[in-house]
């Protein structure tokens, strides 16, 4: 009876623990579910956990956002949905090691959507209107979707807009159209990108890298479209390619073939290499190869290179002596967006910027994310039904209900229950919570009672032969 006590104590509370610990635990978050993005706010959050997964369900307003040098460990799913005016993305106090041509080393900060991407997976991303602009001392690169990448993949994005930096004391910098350094499979992306690479320091002869998808490193690119305007003033080394500046294998470790096929370039890259000892690398495809361990195939190049002799003044878009810029204001129609067109009446020279995000056609259905009450606002969650983005809006706080003066109506003398249908759809409410496990705890708890009720009977039945057996004893005596 001891050892039944003992097993049925730890058959109650194992019950109590499941029966209470589903209770605790019965509103939290699927684990491995991804975060879903609807606002600023919750894209800054990535932030806070690098490593977790994402998803992009609306367009997003980064225009004067103060964006942060995120180092991303995690899965970002952009949905096809703009990322617009990234405008403001800080340089990495991290850094990383990176390495020339001569395999020497330096300590770079980077900057990008994330100034380091390591082991991650960012994909169906558009980044429109971006508008990095830096001007750093010491060594760094800058990339539309990373500054720096390892081992990443980056799929169907989009990269549209400038991407600048100026750099003072560098020895070794560059510009790239979705990474600035590094290795990642970048594949069915679309690039349309000014890149502009100064050197501030005429006496440091540096290294410089500038490319239409990678500044330097080892990237593999399949499927993309490049549109590159670059501008590069340098008193060093001059590397710079339609796709990549210098295609290197990086990190020394990686054992493996590359590969860049079936991409379309178009565009030039002007530049001055001010250096007695010039090698001034500019090509349609890659600037310099250090490392011939991948293949091509199928590319097609519409690439102009040119170079300048003139080192007094820094080439950049705009050259025009005296700039009078006209602004024409574009819209957002349908899924496209809009924007601000400058155009300078003096040389023809134009731009975009300021984008707006695109006019969606929400459906009449809704679902209720927040109810709305008297103290405070609601939240109601529409989808466009032409491009799928999930939108949020405010549903308007109720207002209170006066209280009645009248006096109330005497209860019906039927005997029939009363209840307001209020407390009804209350009770209602509460008897739809039910927890899903309950219907297992309380068989649990009916086979522990079956199981009692049974250990009871047969102990009686046993008491009652043990007391029989003394009773013949105590006869034969």
């Amino acid at each position: 009876m001891k050892r039944f006590k003992i097993v049925l104590a730890l058959i109650l509370t194992m019950t109590a623990v499941l029966v209470l610990g589903n209770i605790a635990l019965a509103d939290e978050p699927v684990s491995g579910a991804p975060v879903k993005i609807y606002s600023v706010d919750d894209l800054l959050t990535i932030k806070d956990n690098p490593a977790g997964t994402y998803e992009l369900m609306t367009d997003i307003d980064l225009n004067g956002v103060e964006w942060p040098a995120i180092t991303f460990t995690g899965r970002f799913k952009g949905n096809g949905h703009y990322i617009l005016n990234l405008n403001k993305a800080a340089v990495s106090e991290e850094t990383r090691v990176t390495y020339d041509g001569n395999r020497k080393t330096y300590d770079t900060h980077f900057a990008g959507l994330f100034a380091i991407a390591e082991n991650a997976s960012i994909t169906g991303v558009r980044l429109l209107g971006i508008d990095l602009m830096h001007n750093f001392d010491g060594d760094c690169f800058l990339g539309g979707i990373a500054g720096f990448a390892s081992e990443t993949v980056i799929e169907n994005c989009e990269v549209v807009g400038s991407i600048r930096l100026d750099v003072d004391n560098g020895r070794m910098f560059g510009v790239g159209g979705v990474i600035g350094y590094g290795n990642a499979v970048i594949r069915d992306c679309v690039i349309d990108v000014t890149l502009v690479n100064t050197d501030l320091d005429k006496a440091n002869r540096d290294e410089q890298y500038l490319g239409g998808i990678c500044g330097a490193g080892y990237p593999d690119i399949d499927g993309c479209t490049i549109d590159i305007a670059g501008y590069i003033s340098d008193h060093g080394y001059v590397h710079s390619g339609g796709m990549v500046g210098m295609y290197i294998i990086y990190p020394k470790r990686f054992d493996r073939d590359g590969f860049v096929k079936n991409n379309t370039l178009k565009g030039f890259i002007t530049f001055f290499e001010d250096n007695t000892n010039r090698r001034a690398y500019c090509v349609k495809d890659f600037g310099e190869v250090m490392d011939h361990k991948f293949s091509e195939a199928n590319n097609t190049f519409d690439f102009k290179r040119d170079e300048r002799k003139d080192y007094s003044v820094n080439l950049l878009p705009h050259m025009c002596d005296n700039p009078d810029f006209e602004d024409a204001v574009h819209d957002a129609a349908g899924e496209a967006p809009g924007y601000t067109e400058h155009t300078c009446k003096t040389c023809g020279y134009s731009y975009r910027d300021q984008y707006t995000t695109p006019v969606h056609t929400l459906s009449a259905d809704f679902n209720v994310v927040t109810e709305a009450t008297v103290e405070a606002p609601g939240l109601a969650e529409y989808t466009c039904v032409s491009c799928g983005a999930v939108l949020r809006q405010e549903i308007p706080s109720l207002t209170p209900t006066p209280t009645p003066t009248s006096t109330p109506t005497p209860a019906p003398d039927d005997g029939k229950d009363t209840k307001s249908s209020s407390d009804d759809t209350k009770k209602s409410g509460d008897d739809d919570k039910v927890n899903p496990l309950l219907p297992i705890a309380c068989g649990i708890l009916f086979i522990v009672g079956a199981v009692l009720t049974a250990q009871v009977i047969l102990h009686r039945r046993e008491r009652k032969r043990m007391l029989a057996r003394r009773k013949q004893r105590n006869r034969k005596q």
